[in-house]
C-alpha cells in the first residue's frame, strides 16, 4: 500500500434528535464529542476543566506538571504524585511487558536527544555517543510505582519519563466513564485523531491522496476505540534521510521499517493506543505476530515505494 495518512471520519448512524457537538484543545491537540439521543451529557466547560486537569498531571511539555515535577528530581527516594499518573504508569509499565517492552515510556531522554521532545527541534541526528549516553539514562526496570499513597520511584538520577503513548487513551477511557454516568447513551468522543465510540459508529481511515470525505476504509465501531500511530506526524531529514518520531527503545533509534502507520481497534482506548505505537515499533513481520498472540484488530499501512 501507497504511504498513508490515516485520518478518522466521524459519521454517525442517522438519528431524528439534534446531535450535541462540543470541542476544544488538549494535550497539544484537539478533542471532540458527539452525543446523539440519551438523557444526559456534560457542557464542554465541565469536559475542558477536566481535560485541563489531566494535563496537568500528564504533560511532558508543561513545566508546571506532575510529569516534569518528577522529571526535574534527581531523588531515588519515592516521590508524590497523583494517583491518576501512577494509574497511568502502571497501565504503560504493563504493556511493555505485553509487548516485549516495544513500548517504554522511560526514553523521554532519547526522544528529547532526537528533537522529538520538549527540549526543542533538530535539523542533524545526533552521535553514536550521545545516543549511548543516552539511552543509559533510560530503562522501564528502573521505574517503580505504589498506590498507597501514590507515589513514584525512579533507580538512577536522570530517568525521565514520556506517557504521551497511552495518555490520550486513558483520558478518552475516563472521559467515557464521566459520560455513561451523565446518561448518554450514545456519543463518538476523539483526542488527537483517537476514537472511542459508545454506541455504534461508522469511521473512515482516509489516505493524503484520496478527496475531503472519501474513506480508504469505513469501519464500524461498536463499543470500541480505535488509535493510531504513525510515521508521518513528526520528521526531520538530514543528508538525503529522514528520520521519523517514533523510536526503537532497543537501538535507540528512529524505526526504519516499511510501515508507515497502525490502526488498533480495541475495547480500551488506552490499550489501543499503546498496542498502535508497539506494533509500529516491532514493524510489519514481528507486529503481525504480536498482534496475532493478542488478538488484536488492526489496519496496516505500509510507506509508498
Amino acid at each position: 500500500m501507497r504511504f498513508a495518512l490515516l485520518l478518522l471520519l466521524l459519521s454517525g448512524c442517522s438519528r431524528d434528535d439534534k446531535p450535541v457537538i462540543l470541542g476544544g484543545r488538549t494535550m497539544g491537540t484537539t478533542w471532540s464529542l458527539r452525543v446523539d439521543g440519551g438523557a444526559g451529557t456534560m457542557s464542554e466547560k465541565e469536559i475542558q476543566q477536566q481535560l485541563d486537569a489531566w494535563e496537568s498531571i500528564l504533560s511532558h511539555w508543561r513545566p508546571d506538571s506532575a510529569v516534569s515535577h518528577f522529571n526535574a528530581s534527581a531523588s531515588t527516594e519515592w516521590i508524590a504524585v497523583p494517583p491518576e499518573l501512577v494509574e497511568v504508569v502502571e497501565l504503560a509499565q504493563q504493556m511493555g511487558v505485553d509487548t516485549d517492552h516495544a513500548l517504554d515510556i522511560t526514553i523521554a531522554p532519547l526522544i528529547d536527544l532526537w528533537g522529538f521532545g520538549s527540549k526543542g527541534r533538530r535539523d542533524q541526528p545526533p552521535t553514536a555517543v550521545e545516543i549511548a549516553q543516552a539511552k543509559a539514562e533510560c530503562g522501564w526496570q528502573h521505574l517503580h510505582m505504589r498506590h498507597e499513597p501514590p507515589a513514584l520511584r525512579k533507580d538512577i538520577p536522570r530517568l525521565r519519563i514520556n506517557v504521551s503513548a497511552v495518555a490520550e487513551g486513558w483520558a478518552l477511557n475516563r472521559l467515557s466513564q464521566h459520560l455513561e454516568a451523565t446518561g448518554a447513551t450514545r456519543f463518538l468522543l476523539e483526542i488527537g485523531g483517537e476514537v472511542l465510540a459508545h454506541g455504534e459508529w461508522r469511521v473512515g481511515i482516509q489516505t493524503p491522496a484520496a478527496p475531503p470525505g472519501e474513506a480508504a476504509q469505513t469501519l464500524l465501531l461498536k463499543d470500541r476505540a480505535i488509535a493510531t500511530s504513525g510515521v508521518y506526524r513528526q520528521r526531520f531529514s538530514a543528508a538525503g534521510k529522514e528520520y521519523a518520531h517514533i523510536l526503537d527503545p532497543r537501538t535507540g533509534h528512529p524505526i526504519e521499517h516499511s510501515l508507515a502507520s497502525v490502526s488498533v481497534i480495541h475495547p480500551s482506548a488506552a490499550q489501543a493506543d499503546g498496542f498502535a505505537t508497539a506494533l509500529l515499533v516491532l514493524g510489519p513481520q514481528v507486529g503481525r505476530q504480536l498482534a496475532e498472540k493478542q488478538g488484536l484488530q488492526v489496519v496496516w499501512f505500509e510507506r509508498e515505494k
